[in-house]
């Protein structure tokens, strides 16, 4: 399961963000560290594809993709030397696929702000510079158990003086251009700036809180997205025709999911029938490991995927007219899925 950890400084929103989009209740408290121990839940992955399948094939069931949300204790200065329980909280960090920042944009003078003041572009900083002190602390110890004279110590230690040239400019891991073999070698040290980063802009829906923030972002080349998490958790609250009396269009998680699949790199794909209708969320990879996913034994004993995709399928809903046009198809083991397929695996 894809897992993405909330992190930033405490009273930015990051509790509140976490039950908007797991729709779980937590404690969300005016003061430093209401969270210690990570709060974790679950957010089914919005996608009106399985409607339109479901309802075609008249499943009995739609089973949505999830994603995991890990909503982590808030960072203050000084985290990665131990400050506010901050080695414990990097430590929960460095378990999840994507790092997802939460940034205060809005003003309300009935919730402290630990700085004392709402400067967004200060408080990124702020944690980037943890994130980056607790690799560059890391790479230290590293450096200091590798034997000179050995050969491959040395090749390891060339790409870890490189790496630590670049955290001491403020250039993060994920932003270097490292070789495949690179990449392998400093993989299992699961560092925080080389995993995938989202910068979630906290606000009240004023556009005039956000324009700084997104322009610094697309300067440093961080992926960003806007989100009034108070205003999204009470419009959800108002009926279907309230809702549409407002003109609310509802599609905030949609496309935040959008966002999150392509920093990951992921692909969603469909299987459907009387029983059920279900979608997969995945990296992209072949049709032997998506088998995978739904039953070991399907990839064990595969033979093949009878595949389309979900656009051709819309355009054609008939199996009959879609087989006849050519669009079902017969993959092998090595066929990569591709965003929107509609699967059908036999095997053994």
């Amino acid at each position: 399961m894809i897992k993405i950890g909330l992190v930033g400084l405490p009273n930015v929103g990051k509790s509140t963000s976490f039950s908007f989009l797991t729709k779980k209740n937590v404690l969300i408290a005016n003061y430093p560290f209401a969270t210690i121990s990570p709060n974790v839940g679950i957010m089914l992955v919005p996608d009106n594809r399985l409607e339109q399948l479901a309802k075609s094939f008249s499943s009995a069931q739609i089973v949505h993709s999830v994603l995991e949300w890990v909503d982590i204790a808030g960072l203050v200065k000084g985290a990665a030397q131990g400050s506010g329980l901050g080695n414990e909280f990097l430590s929960h960090i460095r378990e999840v696929d994507l790092i997802c920042q939460v940034v205060r944009c809005f003003k309300d003078d009935n919730i402290e702000h630990v700085e004392n003041s709402i400067n967004p572009i200060r408080d990124y900083e702020i944690i980037e510079l943890e994130l980056i002190s607790a690799d560059l602390q890391q790479i230290k110890k590293r450096l200091e158990k590798l034997k000179p004279k050995d050969e491959k110590h040395q090749k390891e230690a060339q790409v870890y003086r490189l790496i630590q040239e670049n955290l001491e400019k403020g250039i993060l891991i994920n932003q270097l251009k490292l070789s495949e073999k690179e990449k392998k070698m400093i993989k299992g040290y699961n560092f925080l700036t080389d995993k995938p980063f989202l910068l979630l802009a906290n606000y009240s829906g004023n556009e005039e809180e956000i324009e700084e923030l997104k322009e610094y972002a697309k300067k440093k080349r961080i992926s960003f997205f806007a989100l009034a998490v108070k205003l999204e958790k009470e419009i959800a609250l108002l009926s279907p025709e309230e809702k549409k009396e407002i003109g609310w269009q509802g599609n905030a998680l949609s496309l935040l999911t959008e966002k999150i699949k392509k920093l990951l790199n992921l692909i969603t794909f469909f299987t459907t029938g009387k029983d059920e209708t279900r979608s997969w969320l995945k990296k992209i990879t072949t049709s032997r490991e998506s088998a995978g996913m739904i039953h070991s034994d399907i990839r064990k004993g595969f033979i093949r995927v009878e595949v389309y995709n979900y656009q051709d399928w819309l355009t054609n809903p008939d199996e009959t007219k879609l087989k006849k046009l050519g669009k079902i198809r017969d993959e092998g083991p090595q066929y990569i899925i591709q965003e929107g397929d509609i699967c059908y695996f036999l095997f053994n």
